[in-house]
């Protein structure tokens, strides 16, 4: 008898343990997307500030992909270009590659583009200007994640994530 009883204590303590754990996925894609919005929101930040908000970003992404047939891919693509990013290697032509790669995957298999009104700007406003397309598809990433369209969350994010690697021409 007291050894079931130390057995049915025992579950329980497990499950208990393991109910946070339910839904550490969703609040941790939150967390990581505060992350970046914070960093977008600093004044002067530094760029490891920048390249962890990059690799937060990815992280994010990660989390909330939803189960496709392409997911096992892009898990893989963007697993490279985390390593990539965490030795401080941003601007390679394989990771952006990698990330268009990834972007087509989760777009319905449309490439990425450079945003219209960045083509267009005078170059002293260009900075300006990603910064705030960079903060206006983090928004909609979590707004899309929130609403329980995961694909479309992911591909905000990887988005965000080639507009700050790609070089842009003015």
């Amino acid at each position: 008898m007291k050894n079931r009883l130390t057995i049915a204590l025992l579950g329980l303590a497990f499950l208990m343990a393991a109910i946070p754990a339910f839904g550490a996925a969703e609040e941790g894609a939150e967390a990581l997307i505060g992350r970046v919005r914070a960093v977008l929101q600093a004044d002067h930040p530094q760029r490891e500030d920048f390249t962890k908000a990059l690799v937060a970003a990815l992280d994010a992404s990660l989390l909330i992909l939803p189960e496709t047939d392409y997911a096992e891919e892009f898990r893989a693509r963007i697993g490279t270009v985390r390593e990539m990013f965490k030795d401080e290697t941003l601007f390679s032509d394989k990771g952006r590659q990698y990330l268009g790669f990834a972007y087509r995957m989760v777009s319905g298999g449309q490439p990425w583009r450079v945003p219209e009104e960045l083509k267009t700007l005078e170059p002293n406003k260009g900075i300006e200007k990603s910064k705030e397309i960079c903060a206006r598809l983090i928004d909609e990433a979590l707004a899309e994640w929130k609403a329980g369209r995961n694909e479309q969350a992911v591909s905000r994010l990887i988005d965000f994530v080639l507009l700050v690697v790609t070089p842009i021409e003015a």
